[in-house]
């Protein structure tokens, strides 16, 4: 989805919007708290996990860059939220969490080995210098053909 680009906004938005779902800890826990709002909406994992809640926070942080990054940091972090204890996916129209429940130390030994595999990666292929191959040109002449 995301192409590899040599600016870095697209990894930026990315980051952003992986991160934006969880606002609502600091955002929506001090207006519980004052007794401002009360109930399941207002809670965590829910109106900002949830589709509406995705869709507003895909426009807002493409607003910033691409959107395909946008919907991969969205996507993904509520992905991860539903194998990890569920969210709220429906909140304004309904109350009912989806999603499973992965033993967290399982989940997060799956992460940090994945993490640890691409950092890894990453390091060694600069490290050695690896390079794409290039892609092959065709011959410009009929001269160049039977070189």
């Amino acid at each position: 989805m995301v192409v590899r680009s040599r600016r870095a906004a697209p990894y930026l938005v990315a980051a952003l919007a992986a991160a934006a779902p969880d606002a609502d800890t600091f955002l929506f826990r001090p207006l519980v708290e004052l007794g401002s709002v009360d109930g399941a909406l207002w809670s965590h994992r829910a109106l900002t996990h949830s589709l509406l809640g995705g869709l507003v926070l895909i426009g807002l942080c493409s607003a910033v860059g691409p959107w395909r990054a946008a919907v991969l940091g969205v996507g993904s972090h509520i992905a991860l939220d539903l194998v990890s204890g569920g969210v709220y996916l429906l909140t304004p129209v309904d109350d009912t969490v989806y999603g499973t429940s992965v033993d967290w130390l399982l989940l997060n030994a799956t992460v940090s080995a994945v993490a640890v595999t691409v950092v890894l990666g990453g390091l060694l292929a600069m490290k050695y210098a690896v390079r794409r191959p290039e892609l092959l040109r065709s011959p410009a002449t009929p001269l160049e053909r039977l070189r």
